[in-house]
């Protein structure tokens, strides 16, 4: 019997050596020629683009924050200038250079190894993209899924994104992103809904990522679908499909509320503008001290010179409206993060009356009340700057009519205090440092 194991060892041995050298046959060349070859052609091909690459990128595992064109010039030496419609307070150029590498790294890979101001925002954990610690958790180094002259296919390693680049046909980047702003801004609305069949589909956006709702024979459907936007209109990452039918994106057309579908135009995107109080309430806006009215200067004024130098602490910024669940202030004080609760009332299509809730502080809201009387800096909109006789702050009940820059996609929004006439604020739909914007 144990003869007979080592004969059959023997045998599968000779067979599996045998199957080895068939597969080694099926290439002329060793594994590591192949790869310096497809590396050397990956160069030729990625220089080989007179006025460079236009990539549609999507950083972020789960595509949260949508996608953006970036444009690409390579040298052969190693040399890559960058451009894309990332929108960044702090950007200080159009263009930034840096350099670049292909490696063999499970296979061919294209590296983006050297700081690229413009690139690497999507990379960089920076608070001000995303969340704190972690950024938009962009790729800087990227899996060749195929290479031509007229497209390449390129694999984020960390997120398992897709990213496509085809060879730019203008001579002028900053054209192209300025189509592309001017194409977001007029298709840029609060709300949108669509009709596919009997099924009405509600829409919202974040970033560059739709929110879809709509009803199923059981129950109530939300899908996200991330986006990039073209000079011709909105493409998505990947075809959805709702109630049988396909969906790749919307054409742009100037100076209307609807867009068709890429495909037929048999499907309608319509977007809709909310009465401005909505758009206040359902919004979450930044406010600073440049933005109070004479009222309320006093008491943002005495939190800055005043409370923050005697905490140690530094505001990093203050927010206006819905926050997930939660509605009124949120803040964060030197990483100390809280919510100071508000409640509101529409009146009419253009008036909001705003009142402070202690019940809806969270987490170190209540503390910085009533250790740091952060309410000062709620007096204006909803609150007394008497306590009562417990020490508890007095919910005061205000007014405003609002007013704003424009109805469909406001960058300011300016309350107007029905009763106080030096009240009046404006919240912001940008970043805004409390005390210095």
């Amino acid at each position: 019997m144990k003869k007979i194991h080592i004969l059959l060892g023997v045998v599968f041995l000779s067979l599996l050596t045998s199957c080895l050298k068939d597969q080694e046959d099926i290439f002329d060349k060793p594994s590591a020629q192949r790869a310096e070859e497809a590396i050397a052609a990956d160069y030729e091909i990625l220089a080989g683009a007179e006025h460079g690459w236009l990539m549609k990128y999507y950083p972020s595992p789960y595509r949260t924050y949508g996608g953006y064109n970036v444009f690409m010039k390579f040298t052969a030496d190693g040399k890559v200038t960058v451009a894309s419609d990332i929108d960044y307070p702090d950007a200080t150029a159009d263009t930034a250079e840096s350099y670049y590498k292909i490696v063999q790294s499970a296979g061919i890979v294209l590296s983006f190894d050297t700081f690229n101001e413009i690139f690497h925002l999507f990379s960089t954990p920076d608070p001000v993209l995303g969340d704190a610690g972690d950024g938009w958790e962009g790729d800087y180094d990227f899996e060749f899924i195929s290479a031509s002259d007229e497209k390449i296919v390129l694999k984020g390693k960390k997120s398992g994104n897709y990213a496509t680049m085809v060879p730019y046909q203008g001579d002028n980047w900053a054209e192209y992103i300025e189509k592309v702003n001017a194409v977001e801004d007029d298709m840029d609305f609060p709300k949108y809904t669509m009709t596919i069949g009997s099924t009405d589909v509600d829409i919202v956006k974040t970033n560059r990522n739709f929110e879809m709702t709509y009803a199923t024979a059981t129950t109530d459907t939300t899908i996200n679908v991330p986006y990039v936007v073209t000079d011709e209109g909105i493409e998505f990452y990947e075809p959805i499909s709702i109630n049988g039918q396909e969906i790749s994106g919307f054409k742009h057309v100037a100076d209307t509320y609807d867009f068709p579908t890429t495909s037929d135009g048999s499907i309608i995107l319509n977007g809709i503008v909310p009465p401005i109080n909505s758009t206040l309430v359902e919004g979450l806006w930044a406010c600073s001290l440049s933005n109070m009215g004479e009222f309320g200067i006093p008491f943002w004024t005495a939190i800055k010179e005043q409370i923050m130098p005697a905490l140690g602490e530094q505001l990093a910024y203050f927010y206006f409206g819905k926050n997930g669940s939660y509605w009124g202030f949120t803040f964060n004080s030197s990483g100390y993060g809280g919510v100071i609760g508000f409640q509101y009332e529409l009146v009419g299509d253009d008036k909001v009356r705003l009142v402070y809730y202690p019940k809806g502080n969270y987490s170190n809201g209540d503390w910085y009340v009533k250790n740091a009387r952060f309410d000062y800096m709620v007096v204006p909109f909803g609150c007394s700057p008497e306590l009562d006789e417990n020490g508890s702050v007095v919910p005061v009940v205000r007014t405003f009519t609002l007013t704003c820059d424009n109805p469909k996609s406001p960058m300011w929004i300016q309350l107007a205090d029905d009763d106080i006439p030096n009240n009046i604020i404006t919240v912001w739909d940008k970043i805004l440092d409390p005390f210095n914007d």
